[in-house]
């Protein structure tokens, strides 16, 4: 049996896993940032583990060249003010980064995105708008964040948060389970049995340890079975009634 090719889609999303976190590396202009060598670091091989490249492309008629003046004040040894104005270039385009598959070139993602540079010469205004471009691009299509924090941290943190919704979804089903119970055990209470034997048998399942307490169910699936499973008990068909005796029996 063939295995089944991953469109563009489920390429970007097995790229975006590993590198859901990375760790700020450089410092510079008053703040951390993650430098785009450490992001094509992280990327560039799982592009290729899965046969995805990037491409951009600047929009005809959109890049703009415009010179910049400013005013930066220096403080001098002697503490004396000094006024220098600065002159610089800004380059702004509109760029569209293209995600191709591979394996399929027709199957593909075009994001719009912007370019924009400043420095003092045009062409390395050009240079640092793409890079910045890039930089960006890749992080916040794949919701990279950046951290200053060991990133095993950050990943602990997230684990949590995704277990608190899933006992959050699994107390909802629970909830539901629980008043199909009392519900039930009012006009039913000979099948009192049964539930708790289901209960300790799920509660086993999701923990490990047998318990008679349903809400002991944390994960949203083992809820969902023992929901299904609970609802099969009471709407089993009840016993048939003992077949008449014959009427030629004496």
């Amino acid at each position: 049996m063939s295995e089944q090719k991953l469109n563009i889609y489920q390429k970007l999303a097995k790229i975006r896993k590993p590198v859901a976190v990375l760790r700020k590396n450089k410092q510079g202009y008053g703040y951390k940032y993650v430098t785009e060598d450490l992001i094509l670091e992280k990327i560039t091989g799982l592009m290729e583990k899965y046969g995805v490249s990037l491409f951009p492309s600047i929009a005809p008629g959109t890049t703009t060249v415009n010179p910049y003046s400013y005013t930066k004040t220096k403080i001098t040894k002697n503490a004396e003010k000094i006024e220098e104005t600065v002159n610089d270039i800004i380059v702004q385009s509109e760029i569209t980064w293209t995600w191709v598959n591979d394996e399929n070139p027709e199957d593909r993602v075009s994001i719009p995105w912007t370019l924009v540079g400043q420095q003092s010469d045009a062409a390395q205004a050009f240079g640092t708008g793409l890079s910045y471009s890039s930089r960006y691009f890749l992080l916040k299509y794949f919701n990279v964040a950046t951290t200053e924090e060991d990133p095993d941290a950050w990943r602990s943190r997230q684990k949590e948060a995704e277990q608190a919704e899933d006992v959050e979804i699994a107390k909802s089903i629970i909830d539901h389970a629980h008043t199909l119970v009392n519900t039930w055990l009012e006009t039913h209470n000979e099948d009192r049995d049964k539930v708790l034997e289901l209960t300790k048998k799920f509660t086993k399942l999701a923990n490990k340890k047998a318990s008679n307490n349903y809400y002991d169910i944390k994960d949203p699936g083992v809820a969902a079975q023992f929901y299904k499973e609970l609802t099969a008990i009471f709407t089993a068909p009840e016993k048939s009634a003992a077949p008449a005796k014959d009427k030629s029996e004496k």
